[in-house]
């Protein structure tokens, strides 16, 4: 079935997410230090913007466009060409945009340059279209490859504190090689049109009713970085960096469950069959609940032992900013799935925007306000006050379309006990193992067994009905 198809091959990319950087972390942390880590994280952030200008809102409009006509071979061909043109449009107009800025970017130009190359890449990237037609395979298999070889990379020519450069280009110029690989899959998909009957200019507005809300998410996704790095210092960027990084590989699992639904939910809603979007919704969040929970609460207990193995010498305020930040797994976990599961196919714009704007505004807000207080450890602080606002508020939006308590918190009690049970478990062999890789796998392993078991006891729907969430059609 497409369904699980889907979410076997997000699943497995996914998981390829994770390993990737927890392969090359320990490496670049050490090779690059705090400070080299911080310079990377800084100017990604800048460049980030002109990332966003690039893309305009157009992945998630594209593909919620490609889904509504994919049945039809010409329609989906004149989205695609339509939607190809607008994007190369405002890649060019922000890579002008950069030249301008360029100038005034002092020591950091060079790095600067190096960025821009995903900046180019913006340009070639298809993803959209294939996530339209619930074509996951090709993505995945594409970005699999080019992960690898980044990967190989890396540890090739990265040697020296001094390698920051040629890190940047190796992690930039693989965004660029990845998305032109998907260029020659279109071949057989679309089909020629002529320019006269192409209307470009009536995506413009739709893509960019997404894009404010893409601005907002940008904005409190890596402002807290670059205000971190103007306020404070690079390498105060390089600690929250680490241990964001860590924080969100949690959530990529979890992603995949969305990333998969997403387009599945766009034609139900389109077909309007409503009880089949409430089902996968529900037990979307059964899976998501069971899997954050259980993630949050392991990686505070496990924290402190596995940053000085993992990082090295000279990182020991990243365990203290893991511990803070972890509960964000399960808050940002909702409120990806309600953007990307239902409001944008939905098409619930305007709840969209206002959300990214509260969230935006206020981490802006609480991050000056907390790091002239709390130093690196308010950007966290600022992060999890501001992800609260913003879940609030699209649970408040959908709360007349969806059954809340159904949807968001159907045994919830169950996975908090089990939870907790697991984090006694946890904590126990926490305090008498050593701090060694072992001690960290026999902990997660324990933990894992002894949710699972609890779960099971317990009589937990998902675990005793997984099947039925991979079904085509209700």
């Amino acid at each position: 079935m497409k369904v699980i198809k889907n979410y076997i091959y997000n699943m497995s990319y996914q998981v390829l997410l994770i390993i990737v950087p927890l392969v090359t972390m320990p490496y670049i942390s050490r090779v690059l230090g705090p400070h080299g880590l911080g310079v990377y994280a800084y100017t990604n952030s800048i460049i980030s913007y002109f990332v966003l200008l690039a893309n305009l809102g157009i992945d998630a409009y594209g593909s919620r466009q490609i889904a509504y006509v994919r049945e039809d071979s010409e329609k989906r061909s004149q989205v695609f060409w339509e939607i190809t043109i607008l994007k190369i449009f405002t890649t060019t107009v922000s890579c002008l945009l950069l030249l301008l800025y360029l100038p005034f970017a002092g020591d950091l130009r060079t790095l600067m340059l190096a960025q821009a190359l995903s900046l180019v890449a913006v340009m070639f990237d298809m993803s959209w279209y294939f996530v339209g037609i619930e074509d996951f395979q090709k993505s995945v298999t594409r970005n699999v490859l080019i992960k690898l070889a980044s990967l190989v990379l890396i540890f090739i020519f990265v040697k020296h504190a001094t390698d920051t450069l040629i890190y940047v280009i190796i992690t930039s110029g693989s965004s660029l090689a990845g998305n032109a690989a998907l260029i020659p899959f279109l071949k057989k998909e679309i089909q020629e049109i002529p320019f006269s009957h192409l209307n470009v200019k009536k995506h413009f507005l739709p893509a960019l009713l997404l894009f404010i809300p893409q601005i907002g998410m940008q904005l409190y996704l890596v402002a807290n970085k670059t205000i971190l790095g103007m306020m404070d210092t690079v390498t105060a960027v390089g600690f929250f960096s680490s241990a964001d990084s860590i924080v969100r590989l949690g959530m990529t699992v979890v992603s995949a469950i969305s990333t998969a639904l997403s387009p599945r939910i766009s034609h139900l809603i389109a077909e309007k069959k409503n009880s089949s979007v409430e089902r996968y919704m529900k037990e979307a969040f059964e899976i998501i609940n069971g899997i954050a929970i259980p993630l949050a609460l392991g990686l505070m207990i496990v924290a402190t032992k596995f940053v000085p193995i993992f990082f090295g010498p000279g990182y020991g305020a990243v365990a203290k900013l893991i511990v803070i930040e972890s509960p964000a797994i399960i808050v940002i976990s909702w409120s990806v799935a309600i953007t990307s599961q239902y409001l944008i196919p939905a098409d619930m714009t305007h709840e969209y925007i206002w959300s990214t704007v509260i969230g935006a505004l206020s981490n802006i807000a609480f991050n000056y306000l907390l790091i002239l207080k709390f130093g690196v450890y308010g950007t966290v602080y600022a992060t999890l006050l501001s992800e609260g606002l913003v879940v609030s508020y699209l649970i408040f939006c959908i709360r007349k379309r969806l059954h809340i308590r159904k949807v968001f918190f159907f045994e919830f009690y169950k996975f908090i006990l089990a939870g907790f049970a697991m984090t006694a478990v946890v904590y126990y062999l926490d305090l008498r193992l050593p701090a060694t890789i072992f001690a960290i796998v026999i902990e997660i392993l324990a933990g894992m067994l002894s949710y699972g078991l609890l779960l099971w006891l317990l009589r937990t729907n998902v675990v005793i009905n997984i099947r039925s969430f991979f079904q085509e059609e209700i």
